[in-house]
């Protein structure tokens, strides 16, 4: 980097000190980048990001329909950020820590989940109601936990298969979106 650089990149020995004049944190471009880009941003030091550790890494996060945050943004700020880089990267990891780092509280997380109906077939239920019910569950849990269909599978006593059977059933009913690779959705 050069000598002077505005943003300190590197994770400095005293990160309450005093910064030299015009130089800034990687707090304060974090808040800067959310007031000009909008989205909530949060950043990391060079080398403070194991995957990554040749760059500071902004990334900016959205909240998805289901609730979950995503990423929808990133800056990488290094002395050469290359394709191999950028492939370092851990979308779903970043994803994932954010959203558990954003409940207030397990009880107000899990508070939508505790107001579901018990996800079973009771006799006279359609296939589509069933798939309904599932879709809610899926939702409820994919906006707190990181591995939704394990979570409903070890809370209702079933086997992860079923599980992933009822939601591919919720899904062809058009009651889910389609799923993408990686992703909870």
């Amino acid at each position: 980097m050069s000598e002077n650089p505005k943003v300190e990149l590197d994770y400095p020995e005293d990160p309450h000190a005093d910064r030299p004049k015009g130089q800034v944190s990687v707090r304060a471009v974090s808040d800067h980048l959310g007031q000009l880009l909008g989205g909530e941003w949060r950043g990391w030091h060079r080398g403070r990001m194991s995957a990554v550790p040749e760059a500071a890494v902004w990334a900016r996060y959205s909240e998805a329909e289901s609730g979950r945050w995503v990423l929808s943004g990133l800056l990488l700020l290094g002395d050469s950020i290359r394709g191999e880089t950028l492939r370092k990267v851990p979308v779903s990891v970043m994803e994932n820590s954010h959203n558990l780092t954003q409940r207030q509280s397990d009880a107000e997380a899990m508070g939508p989940i505790a107001d579901l109906p018990p996800l079973r077939r009771e006799p006279g239920m359609t296939p589509e109601a069933f798939s309904q019910l599932v879709a809610q569950h899926y939702r409820a849990w994919a906006a707190v936990v990181p591995s939704p269909v394990a979570a409903i599978a070890a809370e209702w006593k079933v086997k992860p298969p079923t599980v992933h059977g009822w939601i591919r059933e919720a899904r062809l009913r058009g009651y889910l979106p389609p799923a993408r690779r990686g992703k909870v959705t």
